[in-house]
C-alpha cells in the first residue's frame, strides 16, 4: 500500500473514527501530558479481554534462535530446532526459514503472495552470508550530527540515482557488510515492505476493527502504522553512530530486495520504518512457568493497533503472547475515562531514578502515578 493510497483511505475514515474503532472497550484520545492513549469507554471488569492484535505488520527473530523459533506463531521450545523448514538454493547457499511444523509452514506459504516474502528473506541470508567475507567496517561516530545527519543521507540520494545504470555484478559486489543487529532490523524492514505489497491497492469493505476478516486485519493494521509516530532522529540523536548503520542498513536493503518490493523502497518509507520500530516495537520472549526462570529475548515485532497503550509502572492492563497474537486484559476493574496502561518493560520494583532511565530508550521521562509519588517522597 503506498502512501498515497493510504491517505486515501485515512481521507475516507477521518483519523479519530480510525482509531476508535480499534475496541468498543475503549477510544484513542489525546492525553494531558502530550500524544495519544487509550480510555475506558465505560466500567470494565478485571479480567476482561480489551484488545486482541492478531498479527504484526513487520517482525524479526534474533539470528542465534533463527532454527528455534517458529516463523509462524513464535513457538520456542528450550532450544530445540524446529521440526519442519522450507528451504531455497540461492547461489551457493541454501537458505532455510524453520517451523514448528507442516501446518505452520503451510499457513506461511498461503499468507505469502507470489513467494514474495520467501523469496526476500532468502535474498537477506544470502547477502548476509557473502558479506561476512569482507573485512569489517568500523562505523564512525558524526563529528557535527546536524549537519552530517543531512548530508550523508543526501549522498545516499545521489549514490541511489546512479544504480540503475550500473550492472548486476557490481550491484551485488556493492552490497555492505552487515552485523547481527543490522541483520535484526532488515529483516522487520522486509515484512513491512512486504506487508505494503500485499496491501497495495486494497480497500477496507468494513472498518469496525474487532469484526474484520482477517486479510482485512492486516489491511487495517497498515494503516494505523502508517498513524504512527517515528523517533529515527531521536534515536540518532543519542546514538550519533547509528546515522551510518542505518545508511549501511538502508543501502542493503535497495541493493537485496526483489523487485516485486522496490516500488516501497525509498528513503523516507525504510527510515520511517525503522523509527517506528523505536518506540513501538513488542519484545517476543520466550514463556516461562516460573516468574523467577530468565526468559529468553527472541525477537521483537510491531503490532499498531497496540501501540496506542502508554506506560505505568503500576499497569492496570496486562499483554501476553498467544503464539503471534498479542491479547490484553484488565489487572483490576476499571471505571470509566480511566487511561488503559501497561508495562512496558520489567521495571516495577526498582528505585524511581532506575526505572526512569531504562524506560528514557522509549524517549519519554516516566509520570505515571507510581513515579510522581515515589519522587514527592524523596524531596521530602
Amino acid at each position: 500500500m503506498t502512501a498515497s493510497e493510504q491517505s486515501t483511505l485515512v481521507d475516507e475514515y477521518p483519523i479519530e473514527s480510525i482509531l476508535n474503532r480499534i475496541s468498543p472497550w475503549f477510544d484513542v484520545q489525546k492525553t494531558k501530558y502530550g500524544g495519544r492513549g487509550c480510555f475506558a469507554t465505560g466500567s470494565i471488569p478485571k479480567g476482561s479481554v480489551i484488545h486482541r492484535s492478531s498479527t504484526p505488520v513487520g517482525f524479526t527473530i534474533a539470528k542465534p534462535f533463527k532454527k528455534e523459533v517458529c516463523t509462524t506463531c513464535f513457538e520456542y521450545d528450550y532450544g530445540s530446532t524446529m521440526k519442519s523448514k522450507i528451504s531455497k538454493k540461492s547461489g551457493k547457499n541454501t537458505c532455510s526459514i524453520f517451523f514448528c511444523s507442516d501446518e505452520c509452514a503451510e499457513k506461511f506459504t498461503q499468507d505469502d503472495v507470489n513467494e514474495v516474502l520467501l523469496n526476500n528473506l532468502i535474498a537477506v541470508e544470502k547477502n548476509y552470508l557473502q558479506g561476512l567475507t569482507k573485512p569489517e567496517v568500523e562505523l564512525k561516530e558524526p563529528k557535527d550530527l546536524e549537519k552530517e545527519y543531512l548530508e550523508e543521507w543526501d549522498k545516499v540520494s545521489t549514490w541511489e540515482s546512479k544504480l540503475d545504470a550500473m550492472k548486476p555484478t557490481k550491484r551485488q559486489n556493492m552490497i555492505p557488510r552487515i552485523d547481527d543487529s543490522e541483520y535484526l532490523e532488515i529483516k522487520y524492514v522486509i515484512g513491512v515492505l512486504f506487508n505494503m505489497y500485499k496491501c497495495h491497492g486494497a480497500r477496507i469493505s468494513n472498518y469496525d476493527f474487532p469484526e474484520l476478516k482477517p486479510d482485512e486485519t492486516n489491511q487495517v493494521e497498515m494503516v494505523l502504522f502508517d498513524l504512527l509516530y517515528s523517533s529515527e532522529y531521536e534515536k540518532v540523536k543519542k546514538y550519533p553512530y547509528l546515522l551510518y548503520s542505518y545508511i549501511n542498513i538502508y543501502k542493503f536493503i535497495r541493493l537485496s530486495c526483489t523487485p516485486e518490493l522496490q516500488p516501497f523502497i525509498n528513503l523516507s518509507t525504510v527510515r520511517a520504518i525503522i523509527g517506528k520500530n523505536l518506540s513501538n516495537a513488542f519484545g517476543i520472549w520466550s514463556e516461562v512457568s516460573d516468574p523467577s526462570e530468565d526468559k529468553e529475548f527472541l525477537g521483537y515485532a510491531v503490532y499498531p493497533s497496540a501501540s496506542y497503550f502508554n506506560h505505568s509502572c503500576a499497569p492496570n492492563i496486562i499483554k501476553s503472547r498467544k503464539g503471534h497474537s498479542l491479547e490484553f486484559t484488565t489487572l483490576r476493574d476499571i471505571e470509566s475515562g480511566e487511561e488503559l496502561c501497561i508495562n512496558y518493560g520489567n521495571y516495577t520494583n526498582e528505585p524511581v531514578e532506575i526505572r526512569r532511565a531504562q524506560l528514557s530508550e522509549w524517549f519519554f521521562d516516566c509520570g505515571c502515578s507510581k513515579c510522581v509519588q515515589e519522587l514527592n517522597s524523596i524531596k521530602q
